[in-house]
């Protein structure tokens, strides 16, 4: 069987269960493979030192970083399991070629100041006066969507991804009520948003009066259609820039409301259905952080200390 041929196979079987992000990731591993060893070579005849030669090739010419790296082992790793089950194909990577190592990064949630000081960037930017060659503060003409989707994140975990997919139709402005149609593994869920919010919504929504149930929630600017996953990135990295707040990223407002979620006495149960998690090794993370908190908290607090007793 051509190594073309068995990653068709391979969609056929698995496409309908992965995210489109997944899809995206796992088709330019394999398209980076093919073009590696050769769509025509037999399937059967590639060994672990093509997958290892593979490997050390993207890390050397893509300068791949290690998760990225581990995320094209992952993709290849899930083509040999079905090429095991279809065909009794041997794996050549389980057993034979280590899983490349990485290292989540620290979970650092916002600090309230931190968030207070973003929201405030929305509203103003620096633009370049060329005339006299300076910059110069000015209205952002963005403020009240920008203002709108950092607080739908911080509010209820969104991912950029989610965020991004929404459609005027799926918000409920009379319930604060959020459908996410097409979550990871494809999963529909249901979350809510709280005043704050909601009023940042409203007037957002206001603005656009004629906004249609099948447009994007949050739309660019000139364009009208729905923001992307790179665009709401730089909105929030440049609001940190001017904010002075750093390692600004979409993500950290995901932390941001799970811990705080956790801290308010939420459930862990709870927030892994908010969040769409399917397991709950991340909400652990999450769980651990919040049991840090609570007892440094309860230290910093002990009457017997403050009393001196």
């Amino acid at each position: 069987m051509r190594l073309d041929y068995a990653i068709e196979g391979y969609w056929l079987a698995k496409r309908r269960g992965f995210s489109v992000h997944t899809v995206a990731d796992y088709e330019v591993t394999f398209r980076r493979f093919v073009a590696f060893v050769g769509a025509e070579r037999e399937f059967e005849k590639i060994g672990a030192a093509d997958v290892n030669r593979f490997l050390n090739h993207l890390q050397s010419e893509f300068e791949l970083g290690p998760k990225t790296l581990l995320n094209s082992w992952t993709a290849l790793s899930s083509l040999w399991t079905w090429a095991e089950k279809e065909n009794g194909t041997r794996h050549v990577i389980r057993g034979h070629i280590a899983r490349p190592k990485y290292r989540p990064p620290v979970i650092e949630p916002y600090t309230e100041a931190e968030v207070r000081s973003l929201l405030k960037a929305c509203e103003t930017m620096n633009a370049w006066d060329r005339r006299h060659e300076t910059h110069i503060a000015g209205a952002r003409p963005t403020a009240l969507r920008d203002r709108a989707m950092l607080l739908m994140m911080l509010d209820c975990g969104l991912r950029v991804s989610e965020l991004c997919a929404l459609k005027v139709a799926d918000y409920d402005r009379k319930s604060g009520q959020v459908t996410i149609r097409h979550g990871k593994g494809d999963k529909k869920r249901v979350i809510s948003i709280a005043t704050v919010a909601k009023q940042a919504l409203w007037r957002y929504l206001k603005a656009r009066s004629d906004a249609q149930p099948d447009d994007p929630l949050f739309a660019a600017r000139y364009t009208g259609t729905r923001m992307d996953r790179v665009g709401v990135r730089a909105i929030v990295m440049r609001a940190g820039e001017r904010a002075g707040v750093a390692k600004a990223h979409p993500h950290r407002f995901r932390h941001t409301f799970a811990i705080n979620f956790l801290r308010n006495g939420g459930n862990p149960l709870a927030l892994q259905d908010i969040l769409g998690h399917e397991k709950l090794d991340t909400v652990r993370l999450y769980v651990k952080l919040a049991e840090a908190d609570l007892l440094k908290a309860q230290t910093s607090a002990s009457p017997a200390d403050h009393w001196q007793l």
